[in-house]
């Protein structure tokens, strides 16, 4: 009833929808702030991009998608109950929902519980910068 009042009023109304921007390898409104961060990226000559998550993480897959899609390799840390580095076909995290995306796009991925996500930081900071 209220689109029909505003057409009664000679209103236009326009609505940007997040989860129709970018397409399901994006993720909706995950790509603006992503448009940002990787612009930054390339900008300070960055060639890699890592980033946390859950284990089905949505912003990870999304980041791992827009990452390639700029150039860029993307390194995923997913948290999970176990924290081994994720080999090609050894592993039981699984090649599922948004990890298999991750897979298909060709990322890195490593694991770490949930309790050492705080050391992460720390642990980027000493390797990357």
């Amino acid at each position: 009833e209220i689109l029909n009042r505003l057409e009664e009023l000679d209103i236009k109304l326009y609505i940007k929808r997040d989860d129709a921007t970018g397409g399901a390898e994006l993720g909706g409104n995950k790509v603006r702030k992503l448009e940002f961060l990787l612009a930054e990226a390339l900008a300070e000559g960055c060639d890699s991009v890592v980033t946390i998550g859950g284990e089905q993480s949505n912003h990870c897959r999304a980041t791992a998608s827009a990452s390639r899609m700029v150039g860029l390799s993307p390194h995923l840390i997913l948290r999970t109950q176990r924290a081994e580095p994720i080999h090609d076909k050894k592993d039981d995290i699984g090649w599922t929902g948004n990890i298999l995306f991750d897979r298909m796009v060709g990322s890195t991925i490593y694991t770490c519980t949930p309790g050492e996500v705080r050391s992460i930081r720390e642990f980027l900071i000493s390797c990357c910068f």
